[in-house]
């Protein structure tokens, strides 16, 4: 009583077209096997720990199998209208069914000797079965609605639809006592020696109600009734324990059941709270059996599924079991295949019907062409004459003959790899044309291609291999999406075209900022990205990690999940976005002593401090009031939110734009507010009240239904009467208008629409203290970098993530298809040139963090591995600098194996920055030591420290245990940022991959890469700088482990030969001489103790060379 019951196994029925609920359960008390029962009639057992299928049959056709009784010789199943009797392969031993007397049939019992089954059920009559001959040797009258029995040494219990137990003398059938146990039916009962339980319903006010408690009674000579077991969620199974003679087994519908010893009850005991338990179904319990070792125990539900639960690890269902019999195995041939086994080795399975594939010749034949589709002109004139249609000939086809129409030629959706281009000399052009004239329907009721989603295609050479020019052909960078959250991609790519915030940013990554997940701080590090992109792919990464660590973030659901769900609203989630990331920029921008920026900005009436210069440049600057119905006092705050949510009319109707965004920006609500003049709670009525508009206005569409939908869908109306825009203007034909003057005098606010071509009406030209603003969509010439000519084509663009294309002002503004779903709109004032003044803003750069050492680290190491830069070594343009850089996986690749055997990359692994190692490259008596060499701290869970490749260990990033120069990411992508600004050259083997994943942008002039300085053009092979070392220096490294200031060094010590080998002409000899060695040495490394094989023109390098300097072996 004091073991507790688990759930080890669950099992469920094997056919998923139609569930059968288990109706009934048997554990085998002679083999280890369990049987299981359905109402569709049929019967499965399944055998061992893991209960595996071993047996299934039908017993009944589409009959529920009321009981099921395994025996010595065979299982006995019991249907509503037969008896069966199989062996335990599942053969048929016999069959009793169409007796005249089974008609209702629900239980049975085996008497003493085990030689017959009782049987009975909703009938007049026990039938009597000879087990050994399967034939009904006796029918017993006055036996009528039993639908429980079981046996006793001395009596049968029989439990009947009326709620009475009689116990029968087995060999005469005649009822020797009765209880009337129930008002009602009988659900179960069991007995144990002398105990009797039962559990039932009984009858209250017309209908069942189930008893909640188990009746226990003493059968050993006058019935006696002992205390009963309570049960409040409804007993309707019971068991006795097989072993333990007064202890049951208790169960109801809804799943709870409980051991119970009824000795100890019957003596005021109390049932523990442990003994309780809880089957974790959605369904209701239909059967329930306990195994003849009372160890483990299955209950049955009604979605076909079994529980099993046992008291201990070990378990037994029988304490002595009979081997179950197993199907034989047959042997597997002895055949040995490898590559150079023939086909015919393999035997051909024996068959005596012709084959599928031995069709004769008359049985192929060519597949003709569809039928033509017949011209609109001939329907039109068609008639129709007894079904068959009749048109005159148009004239333009031959009679009795079709033209053969060419193969069309399939263009592909997505480039081929790099790769295959240079195997097959192609050149990728991009399927996204950049004229913008490409016939598209005008109001884009189908999806064009460049919106539909985009996906990197990955090859065996990684990412590298993916063509992004195929999608790009602009001077515009575009974003990767293989990064999680990645659907911020086109908020990021709207607000680096807002120039004031690009100078804001840049401002701040100038100064000093100690929060190492600083979003501001990402946020100008990747518009330096795309600044310096010129159309190259950009990755959001190090923005989108450190977003994923904010908790605020995930508490508003921002982040988006692994596995895209069709309930997910991106237009929602990006509009929460751009709420939370504005928010959190001004927080990040926010100082002592913000600096003016926008010099229209009205005092505010409660401001302490100065709002931060995001507030200045997107916060609208509103004065929120409270008035008290009770007492009329009046409180207000000023209040800057950074967007406008769209409050659409509950009665959808044909309103205008700016009727909707005044209706959105001035609101009056009724509410119940605390009054501090009260002191409590009271009707209050709340204004929102316009008082400044930021440079740049940003509007929520909110259009999350299809009445909203429909709003933007309709044409939008004349900004004037006597408006001079033509017909198929966007602002004429689009909803949305691309140029809206706003006025503010006092409380009133006055919203218009003004087309691009018309002059500013005269109201709208008033001075800068009455808040006039005028504000133009998004896009302004300086933002864009495109000169005048390239603005006469179009302005707009497409941002794709990673795809980017010119585009129509038709598709801007043209929201006619369903696809279609607006997010978020930025208007800016078309004088914020003249109003914003960014001057104000401290620029200084701090380059102080290139001079010092820090480290997060709580070991301080005694020396360090490098020498910190001083001020008089201040980098310029042209300096030299070695780089080299060793990562952790954060996450292993994805790959999946084809049909043909071939292994395909689904997703590369994801790498973090783990060590930044740079050394100095100028000649003097420092070059080639190391002045930065950091190791990062790494927030995300690591899955491979990589140490073979990278030297990482563990305890090197536990800034508990790590006795290394342990930084952030930021302060390490910090320094590598200004020695870009300042224009050094970093030299180094490999770059384009280490850049990549440290998330920066290095302009091509600024990189020296070996492994393209030491690479033939014409061959495919890229050699290992482990290589060239051991081939040009007669250097090993990477021997035992790799270490980024070794490899640094020696880049660039190959560097200098190069330059060498340059100038005295040789460098051609000698790459060709790298290459045949390397076919010699099939690229691996030669010992120490072998020759090199170098060709004659190369020199053997000396230890004193002033290529190898010596600083590179004082280290």
């Amino acid at each position: 009583m004091e073991s507790q019951w688990t759930e080890v196994h669950q099992l469920c029925d094997t056919n998923p077209s139609k569930i059968s609920p288990v109706s009934a359960l048997c554990w085998d008390p002679y083999q280890e096997l369990m049987w299981v029962g359905q109402d569709s009639g049929r019967v499965a057992s399944y055998y061992g720990k893991g209960l595996q299928r071993y047996t299934s049959f039908k017993a009944g056709i589409d009959q529920q199998i009321r009981q099921i009784k395994a025996t010595d010789r065979g299982v006995i199943s019991l249907t509503p209208n037969s008896v069966q009797m199989r062996d335990r392969q599942g053969l048929v031993r016999w069959n009793i069914s169409g007796h005249e007397h089974m008609k209702d049939l629900h239980c049975m019992t085996t008497t003493i000797m085990n030689s017959e089954l009782l049987v009975a059920g909703q009938q007049d009559h026990i039938l009597v079965v000879n087990t050994a001959r399967g034939v009904v040797t006796k029918s017993l009258e006055g036996a009528s609605n039993i639908v429980v029995m079981r046996h006793l040494p001395r009596s049968i219990c029989c439990g009947s639809m009326l709620g009475e137990v009689t116990l029968r003398d087995p060999r005469t059938m005649k009822v020797e006592q009765r209880i009337q146990a129930h008002t009602a039916t009988m659900s179960d009962l069991d007995v144990s020696g002398n105990l009797l339980l039962t559990c039932g319903f009984s009858q209250r006010q017309g209908s069942l109600v189930m008893d909640p408690l188990v009746k226990v009674y003493d059968i050993r000579m006058a019935v006696r009734s002992l205390a009963p077991i309570p049960f409040p969620s409804g007993p309707m199974f019971l068991k006795m324990h097989p072993t333990l003679s007064s202890t049951c087994l208790i169960a109801s519908q809804t799943g709870q059941f409980q051991m119970c010893d009824v000795s100890s009850l019957s003596m005021g005991a109390l049932v523990p709270t442990s003994q309780f338990y809880q089957v974790q179904t959605s369904s209701y319990i239909t059967s329930m059996d306990i195994s003849s070792s009372g160890q483990t125990l299955a209950i049955g539900d009604g979605n076909s599924f079994v529980y099993q639960f046992a008291d201990r690890e070990n378990y037994t269902m029988n304490p002595y079991s009979i081997p179950v019999v197993t199907p034989d195995t047959s042997p597997a041939p002895n055949v040995i295949v490898n590559d150079s086994s023939p086909l015919s080795s393999i035997g051909m399975p024996y068959y005596t019907d012709r084959l599928l594939s031995a069709w004769t010749q008359p049985s192929v034949y060519e597949a003709g062409y569809p039928a033509p589709v017949i011209d609109d002109e001939v329907l039109r004139s068609m008639k129709t004459i007894d079904f068959v249609g009749y048109a005159p000939n148009p004239g333009n086809v031959l009679r009795n003959q079709v033209p053969r129409r060419k193969k069309q030629i399939v263009k592909r959706d997505i480039p081929k790899f790099r790769s295959e281009q240079e195997r097959e000399l192609l050149s990728a052009r991009g399927i996204l044309d950049d004229d913008i004239t490409l016939a598209l329907d005008p109001q884009c009721v189908n999806m064009p291609k460049h919106y539909r989603q985009v996906e990197i295609q990955y090859s065996k050479f990684g990412v590298d291999d993916f063509d992004f020019g195929y999608y790009n052909q602009t001077i515009y960078g575009g974003l990767e999406t293989n990064i999680g959250n990645a659907y911020c991609n086109s908020l990021l790519q709207a607000l680096y075209f807002i120039l004031p915030l690009r100078t804001i940013t840049n401002c701040h990554i100038a100064t000093v900022c100690e929060k190492s997940n600083c979003l501001l701080c990402e946020l100008g590090f990747l518009f330096k990205m795309l600044r310096d992109s010129n159309g190259q792919n950009c990755q959001a990464t190090n923005f989108l990690t450190a977003f994923s660590t904010i908790p605020q973030a995930e508490a508003l659901g921002l982040f988006e999940p692994e596995a895209a769900t069709p309930n997910i609203s991106y237009s929602m989630l990006i509009q929460n976005f751009t709420r939370f990331i504005l928010e959190q920029l001004h927080q990040e921008a926010n100082v002592k002593e913000n600096p003016v920026i926008l010099t229209t900005s009205p005092p505010s009436e409660d401001a302490v401090t100065t709002p931060s210069t995001i507030q200045q440049l997107f916060g609208l600057q509103t004065s929120s009031q409270t008035k008290c119905a009770a007492c009329n006092h009046e409180s207000s705050r000023t209040t800057y939110p950074f967007v406008v949510d769209l409050l659409y009319p509950k009665k959808p109707k044909k309103r205008s734009f700016t009727s909707v965004l005044k209706g959105s920006m001035y609101r009056e609500s009724q509410t119940k507010a605390w009054c501090a003049h009260c002191q409590k709670y009271q009707p209050s009525t709340s204004k929102k009240i316009i008082k400044g508009l930021p440079g740049i206005m940003i509007v929520n569409s909110g259009a999350s239904s299809n009445e909203d939908m429909a709003i933007w869908r309709q044409n939008g109306p004349s900004a004037s009467p006597n408006s001079s825009r033509q017909d198929d203007s966007p602002s004429e034909s689009s909803w949305v208008p691309e140029r809206i003057g706003i006025r503010i005098i006092g409380t009133d606010v006055t919203i218009k629409a003004i087309p691009m071509d018309a002059d500013i009406p005269i109201e709208f030209q008033g001075p800068a203290d009455v808040s006039t603003h005028l504000i133009l969509r998004l896009l302004w010439p300086a933002a864009t970098g495109l000169s005048e000519e390239e603005m006469a084509k179009s302005p707009w663009f497409v941002f794709n993530d990673f795809l980017v294309k010119r585009i129509r002002p038709e598709e801007v503004f043209s929201y006619k298809g369903t696809w279609k779903v607006p997010s978020v709109l930025q208007y800016s004032r078309i004088d914020i040139d003249e109003v914003l003044d960014t001057s104000t803003i401290p620029n200084s750069v701090d380059y102080s963090i290139l001079f010092k050492t820090m480290t997060i680290a709580e070991y301080t190491p005694d020396k360090l591995s490098y020498e910190p830069l001083v001020p008089e070594e201040m980098p310029k343009p042209g300096t030299l600098v070695a780089i080299d850089s060793e990562f952790v996986a954060l996450k292993q690749e994805e790959t999946e194996i084809r049909s043909d055997g071939t292994k395909s990359l689904i997703r590369p692994s994801t790498l973090s920055l783990a060590r930044l190692s740079i050394v100095r490259g100028e000649d003097g008596d420092t070059e080639g030591v190391p002045f930065i060499d950091d190791y990062i701290l790494t927030n995300e869970p690591v899955v491979d420290y990589l140490t073979e490749f990278s030297g990482i260990e563990a305890d090197d990033l536990d800034p508990k245990a790590s006795k290394r120069t342990l930084v952030p990411l930021k302060v390490a992508y910090k320094k590598i940022r200004l020695l870009v600004d300042l224009g050094c050259i970093f030299i180094g083997h490999g770059l384009k991959k280490d850049f990549r994943i440290i998330n920066i942008l290095v302009p091509p002039e600024q990189i020296i890469d070996t492994v393209d300085i030491y690479h033939i053009r014409n061959r495919h092979r890229k050699i290992s700088l482990r290589f060239l070392a051991w081939h040009l220096l007669d250097e090993e490294i990477q021997s035992e482990g790799h270490d980024s200031i070794v490899d640094a060094q020696t880049a660039l010590v190959l560097y200098k030969k190069y330059i060498e080998f340059r100038k005295d002409g040789s460098f051609g000899r000698v790459l060709e001489g790298v290459y045949e060695a390397g076919h010699k040495a099939n690229w691996l490394k030669g010992s120490k103790e072998q020759s090199t094989p170098r060709t004659a023109s190369t020199p053997q390098p000396a230890l004193d060379s002033p290529a190898v300097f010596k600083a590179r072996w004082a280290m």
